[in-house]
């Protein structure tokens, strides 16, 4: 009886140290890609639960799009950028893997999803000229990351840097 009572005992120990504990841990949010509708916009499930994610810190072309006037010289550098590189619209598309699972954290509303090792997507959108990170982005995890990607691009000149579209869509952004 004593024997059976230590058993149990000894199990309840492990189960609370080595199970419960465990669930403590800051263990990373996995989430599975449920589908890419742009490089602005991924659905990701966790369970029976989707939601969509934004990348974090940056303005993605496809945002610089929306903002700026219908028929707007931004709009139409943007629009000679995607006909002359058509695979750049379908850059994160190429990147993620349907119901594959992506680390990802939440922040102010958007995800960092890191979609290569520890490369964020918003990373490798600066890193290709797919965006810009915002101008008051003050986050001290990822703010040298974000500014040495973008510069990389900037120096490069491709993506949004080639075709001047960062200059179109600003000076129209300023004017506003």
């Amino acid at each position: 009886m004593l024997k059976s009572f230590m058993r149990v005992k000894i199990t309840i120990i492990f189960i609370y140290f080595f199970v419960l504990s465990g669930l403590s841990a800051n263990e990373p949010l996995l989430a599975r890609l449920e589908s890419t509708i742009s490089n602005e916009k991924q659905i990701f499930g966790i369970g029976t639960y989707t939601f969509t994610c934004k990348p974090y810190g940056v303005f993605s072309l496809e945002e610089l799009y929306k903002t700026s006037p219908q028929n707007s010289e931004c709009r139409r550098s943007i629009e000679r950028l995607y006909k002359k590189n058509p695979q750049l619209q379908y850059f994160a598309e190429g990147i993620f893997k349907y119901k594959q699972l992506y680390h990802i954290e939440i922040k102010d509303k958007s995800c960092v999803v890191y979609a290569k090792g520890e490369i964020s997507l918003s990373e490798l959108l600066l890193k290709n000229g797919l965006a810009i990170h915002k101008l008051n982005f003050r986050d001290e995890e990822f703010k040298s990351y974000f500014s040495k990607a973008q510069q990389a691009a900037r120096v490069k000149k491709i993506g949004l840097w080639k075709e001047k579209v960062f200059e179109n869509c600003m000076k129209e952004l300023s004017e506003d």
